[in-house]
């Protein structure tokens, strides 16, 4: 039993380390992309960075995190729609490294915590904007260079 468990662990950790491998090139890029833009700008979102404005995903890293290690109240402040992020990605994950199969269902369950997302953006931008972070109007931001 020990050992079957052991070689399930080993075959999910292997497709993890593939995918790692398939998109080298993209995680490099992004990596790249936030060193250069927070030392630039002290930001990561290109939306903030351009217009000054968060965007729906403003506060999600942190949000998650928050959510993860039990500060629940704090995590939904970030960003409400981190507990659908959370439940959908772990769907996910579970489906593509655990059971090895694709869902067709996966573009639909996306698109649904997608629109929940926006909902919850629009919703904060018409009656949290400006408020706590993340919904601050980023006064650094290009647009206003010009």
């Amino acid at each position: 039993m020990a050992e079957k468990i052991f070689r399930k662990i080993q075959t999910v950790l292997a497709k993890i380390w593939m995918d790692i491998k398939d998109f080298r090139v993209a995680i490099f890029f992004i990596a790249v992309y936030n060193v250069a833009a927070r030392a630039l700008f002290g930001a990561f979102c290109p939306q903030l960075i351009l217009t000054g404005f968060p965007c729906a995903g403003c506060g999600m890293t942190r949000a998650v995190f928050c959510i993860l290690t039990g500060q629940f109240a704090r995590g939904m402040k970030l960003n409400p729609a981190a507990p659908v992020w959370i439940a959908f990605l772990l769907w996910f994950f579970w489906n593509r490294y655990v059971y090895s199969t694709y869902k067709k269902s996966t573009y639909l369950w996306l698109g649904i915590v997608c629109a929940v997302t926006l909902a919850v953006y629009i919703y904060r931008m018409i009656n949290c904007f400006p408020g706590a972070p993340p919904m601050v109007y980023y006064r650094n931001n290009i647009l206003r260079m010009f």
